[in-house]
């Protein structure tokens, strides 16, 4: 998320109650009106997202207002820039947005862009500008179909959001040596002012006007907080091996040797040895690079499947405690998953008649793997700490339907043999998890997974013959569909069978 700055309004006192007037007339007042309606957005977030929508809506027009006046106000600007990719990230208000040709993600870009032309080095805008082009990159690039001009155009932004995180960390390097030699300072002459005054009140934003006095709180730069700006970078360095696909080798030599220089001897010389959630975090960050490496470099051809294998099964065994983490255990699953995918796409290059591979051999790898997902997924689900329930639920139907596809005949052989004989009872697995995901969903006011459990357990009912008319009524029934084909979760023909039973526009 990104990194929200803390302000203490010094003048605000229980009971007092401001004049009305008509608006906020200088740089402070507006802060002050865009900081009341953000809370007041954020108290309505859980419960009503229309009212929350229209707080945040009118904080961002409230700080537009207060940038016409003084558009130099580092302040303003960072508070619009900052909402902006909050409200970005959030599926459900997106859609009680005021309707725009420039995506929010986009908006929030150019937002931060500006803010930056008032101040390049802030490290927090260094760092939130970083995370708006990285989610940018992923939103533009995250369907297979991707064109090879797309992706390169998010290369290019997962590079510039690297270089942005890496001058917010130089930025807070510094920071972070001049407290440690403060504190050196004032450790050495702390008996100089025992007795007296001392004034360590935050800077003052006061505009003179003496009406109200607002103070920016800097939070002290930490190893936490350098080790959060590295480990952002090794996220962002794990998104961009998803959109390698087939590039030169130069690209995963470059991502290697970038985790290298830079990432790993950062994380040994921030990690705090006795901070077990951190050791934890870096361990699962890890993990996760290290498969999506592994996975960029098979499907560009420069990873032989025996060390895509092995190397998958390794990254998340090497650490004990991640076996006990639902997040862990569901990474590990869409690890699995994504191996599996990758088989499934290089089948025709896997099958050549050079290869030592058969059809039977790689459809048992698939299946091996997969089962692997659907335990990791398993045992999160039965973890007290887990979140989000019905997501892991309708991860499991997807395991399901996933051997499912392995009992059809492809183009290239015959249906394998174990996923054949299960394959009534797959689906019927798939059901159960879905019903249950559905279930979740509705009791926890899920609503996105509970539209989309819905119509999965409408098509395993279609799958096995029986209620196919359950799917016309649906919510969002023909993008759930689509969705499925694109994971490969229904084969060609199954997804024409579906379709048939859909009205006509």
């Amino acid at each position: 998320m990104p990194k929200k700055k803390q302000y203490l309004n010094r003048n605000a006192k229980k009971g007092a109650v401001k004049e009305k007037s008509s608006g906020p007339e200088t740089a402070i007042e507006f802060l002050s009106v865009g900081v009341d309606l953000e809370e007041a957005g954020e108290k309505w977030r859980a419960g009503d997202a229309v009212k929350s929508t229209r707080f945040f809506v009118r904080a961002i027009e409230n700080y537009d207002a207060g940038l016409r006046k003084f558009p130099l106000s580092f302040d303003l600007a960072y508070n619009k820039a900052r909402l902006q990719y909050e409200i970005a990230q959030q599926p459900r208000l997106l859609v009680h947005l005021p309707d725009s040709s420039i995506s929010p993600l986009q908006l929030a870009l150019n937002a931060h862009k500006a803010a930056r032309s008032i101040d390049q080095d802030n490290a927090d805008l260094l760092f939130n500008t970083a995370q708006v082009l990285t989610s940018l990159a992923e939103a533009s690039s995250e369907s297979q179909m991707a064109s090879d001009a797309v992706r390169e155009e998010a290369l290019g932004m997962f590079q510039e959001a690297l270089e942005l995180f890496q001058r917010c960390l130089q930025v807070q390097e510094a920071r972070f040596a001049l407290t440690e030699e403060q504190a050196s300072q004032v450790t050495e002459t702390a008996g100089e002012y025992q007795g007296e005054d001392v004034d360590m009140s935050p800077p003052s934003l006061s505009d003179g006007s003496g009406d109200e006095e607002w103070a920016t709180i800097m939070e002290p730069i930490t190893k936490d907080t350098l080790l959060d700006t590295v480990i952002a970078q090794l996220e962002t360095l794990t998104a961009m091996c998803g959109v390698m696909g087939s590039q030169a080798t130069n690209g995963i030599s470059w991502i290697e040797e970038y985790y290298r220089d830079t990432i790993q001897e950062k994380l040994r010389a921030y990690n705090l040895p006795l901070h077990a959630a951190r050791n934890a975090e870096i361990a699962l960050k890890t993990a996760n690079f290290a498969c999506a490496l592994c996975d960029a470099g098979f499907r560009g051809g420069h990873l032989d499947l025996a060390t895509y294998e092995r190397e998958l099964s390794a990254a998340f065994t090497q650490t004990p405690s991640l076996q006990s983490s639902p997040q862990a255990l569901c990474d590990q699953a869409d690890a699995e998953l994504g191996f599996n995918a990758s088989i499934q796409a290089l089948l025709p290059t896997l099958l050549d008649t050079d290869s030592p591979h058969s059809l039977a051999h790689l459809n048992g790898l698939r299946w091996t793997h997969i089962t692997r997902a659907l335990d990791a997924f398993t045992a999160a689900s039965k973890l007290p700490d887990a979140q989000n329930r019905p997501r892991i639920h309708l991860r499991r139907g997807d395991c399901e339907l996933f051997r499912h596809r392995l009992s059809e005949a492809s183009p290239w052989g015959q249906a394998y043999g174990p996923a054949l004989k299960s394959a009534k009872t797959l689906v019927k697995n798939a059901e159960t998890y879905y019903r249950g995901a559905g279930a979740l969903a509705r009791h926890e006011g899920a609503a996105d997974e509970e539209r989309e459990a819905a119509v999965k357990e409408a098509v395993t009912w279609a799958l096995m013959g029986q209620g196919g008319d359950r799917l016309a009524g649906l919510e969002g029934v023909r993008e759930v569909v689509q969705e499925m084909l694109d994971e490969d979760l229904l084969s060609e023909q199954s997804g024409e069978s579906i379709w048939k039973l859909l009205p006509r526009h």
